[in-house]
């Protein structure tokens, strides 16, 4: 019992050291950008970033990356067309829209997520997914304090 309890240990010490490596790696790449670069590049390299994390998050094995990251692909594009459908400033009832829109585009793909990965990966990968978000919006809160601090204009 001692023994797999301290199996279990190391096992999530390694995970979390590992991620926090992940965590200051993205930190970073982000704060490498020159402020003249474009935002096309920023966001390939939150893409970028948001593959690395899930791929070493999951610990996918080569066979599962192989079925895994097409459907991805497919999931991120339209999620990102929808995003992109509403733009601006939302009323209470478009927001409504927006997020049922959502949570049927993450229906639509669960099955296929599910037979790519299994229903354990499946649910961290929608755990993994919110963690990265709320660590990018750490990492702009962040940088935006940074600027002001040095009377840079804030983005």
């Amino acid at each position: 019992m001692y023994k797999l309890k301290l199996k279990t240990m190391k096992k999530f010490l390694i995970i979390l050291r590992s991620g926090v490596l992940l965590m200051l790696l993205i930190l970073a790449g982000l704060q490498a950008y020159p402020q003249q670069q474009n935002r096309q590049s920023a966001h390939d390299q939150i893409e970028s970033l948001r593959i690395a994390f899930i791929s070493q998050q999951l610990n996918l094995s080569p066979e599962e990356a192989q079925r895994f990251w097409p459907i991805y692909n497919a999931y991120r594009n339209e999620s990102e067309a929808l995003q992109k459908s509403y733009p601006g400033q939302l009323t209470a009832d478009q927001q409504l829209e927006l997020e049922q829109k959502k949570l049927d585009l993450k229906r639509k793909y669960k099955p296929q997520f599910e037979t790519a990965l299994g229903k354990e990966k499946l649910n961290q990968l929608y755990n993994l997914e919110h963690k990265f978000q709320e660590k990018l919006k750490e990492i702009r809160e962040q940088r935006m304090q940074q600027r002001s601090a040095q009377g840079r204009p804030v983005r």
